[in-house]
């Protein structure tokens, strides 16, 4: 299960590739990217425990990266006012849609990661297990992206060199 620093990485990422260069719009889709996480305070709020209903809640259920869209397109429609284009709607939609699915997607994904059973071991432990799962997700996320990054950018200077 992906850390939300792993989270943050790919979701940065997706909403670079996706043209968001403002600093609050890439801070924004680093927190939607995280959103699902939610349910880890919810849990510590309804039954004391962080993990009690940790991915048990919709927010990590296939449908919520869709619920999370229309809600998001629907929002922007609102802030809009008058009559907002297909694109003033759709296009944030889409991303909040790629954004929340990319953590439904990352979090069964088989890394090394260190697992400690809930409500086992001192809160020190679960800071240094939290803090090794950090460090594999900035490793592998953290390497996926400058990979794709780096086809990107070489693929960009052979259009343009061969363009021009």
């Amino acid at each position: 299960m992906a850390t939300p620093l792993g989270h943050s990485i790919v979701g940065y990422a997706l909403a670079r590739a996706a043209g968001v260069k403002s600093p609050l719009g890439l801070a924004t889709a680093i927190g939607v990217a995280a959103l699902p996480d939610v349910d880890v305070f919810l849990s510590y709020l309804a039954k004391g425990d962080p993990f009690a209903l940790h991915r048990e809640m919709i927010t990590h259920k296939p449908v919520f990266p869709l619920l999370v869209g229309v809600a998001t397109g629907l929002a922007g429609s609102l802030l809009r006012g008058g009559r907002p284009t297909r694109s003033d709607t759709l296009r944030p939609a889409a991303l909040a849609t790629m954004l929340v699915g990319s953590h439904i997607a990352m979090d069964p994904l088989p890394l090394p990661y260190d697992t400690m059973p809930p409500g086992s071991g001192s809160l020190w432990q679960g800071v240094a297990t939290l803090a090794w799962n950090a460090v594999i997700d900035l490793a592998f996320y953290g390497a996926l992206v400058m990979l794709v990054r780096g086809r990107g950018k070489r693929a960009g200077r052979r259009a343009t060199v061969s363009g021009g």
